[in-house]
């Protein structure tokens, strides 16, 4: 297959499913660790091929718009450099990087066998649209979710002290879980002593080693979390607190180094049981992994209220100003580089 021989147009295409993929870390021209969490909207009009693209870059979160091109050396070749449309670009995607000059943003080369076997697939592919407008929109809903969650963690991580933070947003969360629930498995009194050794916990206790920089395998701490009582709750609900309380404080807490590794195991890990409510509704879209379902479940919260784009949402519900790993747009970008030395 020559690849040569297709327009950047069909290879944008193939590019999108590439990076469509959350749980790779892979490595920018200039070394820095990035992972693409979202990979925004394919864009057919004039401006950046990908529109309101998530990437954690060294530990920071990124939002802003990505360009492709077979040879880096294109951007300038395009004008880019003289467009103000182009001005958000934060990742410019290459097959080839042949150009000497610096760029403003990072630059990603995708490997020409990578290009040559999703060419095939994408030409071999029959999907079936599923309700949700594309996966790519639910990895944007998976995100927002996380960020909504970590943003309640830090402004309770703000005001009181880190066992009172947990605490509040346990409780918090326990009261909104069963609320929605006609049947509760839990009565208030079962509910209270959990409430009552949470702190106790060894999920506390790892929230514990996170602040104090402790060094440890954050994958393997966390699966272990899932197997691991909290108090006298059941394997479901542990799987709930671990993901709606221990893993936003988590990521407010973490280190560069620990904030990949929690990202990662958000992306990477499988799910744990199928939710029959999430099927019945999505019939068509997969439960395999943890993102999905939470994706999922913030598409009903908002039934698409938010906008299809991750920018959009994320700037509405003020993240910036609240999450201290967040950043949005070229300016904040060029700030991360200052402040790094890049």
């Amino acid at each position: 297959m020559i690849i040569e021989k297709f327009n950047e147009k069909k290879l944008q295409k193939v590019i999108h499913k590439i990076i469509s993929e959350p749980s790779l870390i892979r490595a920018t021209v200039s070394g820095k660790r990035i992972q693409i969490v979202s990979p925004g909207r394919l864009n057919v009009h004039e401006g950046p091929d990908f529109l309101s693209i998530a990437i954690l870059l060294e530990g920071t979160l990124i939002v802003g718009d990505a360009e492709f091109h077979k040879k880096s050396s294109d951007w300038f070749l395009h004008s880019h450099h003289n467009q103000d449309s182009y001005k958000s670009v934060i990742l410019h995607i290459v097959m080839e990087n042949d150009a000497s000059d610096s760029f403003p943003f990072e630059i990603l080369i995708i490997d020409n066998n990578e290009v040559k076997k999703n060419l095939l697939i994408l030409d071999n592919e029959s999907v079936k649209k599923p309700d949700i407008l594309s996966i790519e929109e639910l990895q944007d809903y998976a995100l927002i979710r996380l960020l909504r969650k970590a943003s309640e963690a830090q402004k309770l991580l703000n005001n009181l002290s880190l066992d009172n933070a947990f605490l509040i947003l346990c409780k918090n969360y326990l009261e909104r879980y069963f609320s929605r629930r006609k049947r509760p498995v839990y009565s208030p009194a079962r509910l209270q002593y959990i409430l009552n050794n949470i702190t106790s916990s060894q999920s506390y206790h790892f929230l514990e080693d996170l602040a104090s920089g402790t060094s440890m395998k954050i994958s393997e701490k966390m699966f272990s979390l899932l197997k691991i009582k909290l108090a006298d709750e059941g394997a479901s609900l542990r799987r709930e607190i671990i993901l709606n309380c221990v893993l936003p404080i988590a990521i407010c807490l973490a280190d560069t180094e620990s904030r990949i590794s929690l990202f990662l195991w958000f992306w990477s890990t499988p799910s744990l049981v199928q939710y029959g409510m999430l099927r019945r509704r999505f019939p068509d879209i997969p439960q395999n992994f943890l993102w999905q379902q939470q994706g999922m479940l913030e598409y009903l919260k908002e039934y698409g209220g938010k906008g299809s784009l991750v920018a959009d949402a994320i700037r509405e519900y003020g993240f910036a100003e609240v999450l201290g790993f967040y950043k949005i747009g070229k300016s904040p970008l060029e700030d991360y580089k200052i402040n790094n030395h890049i």
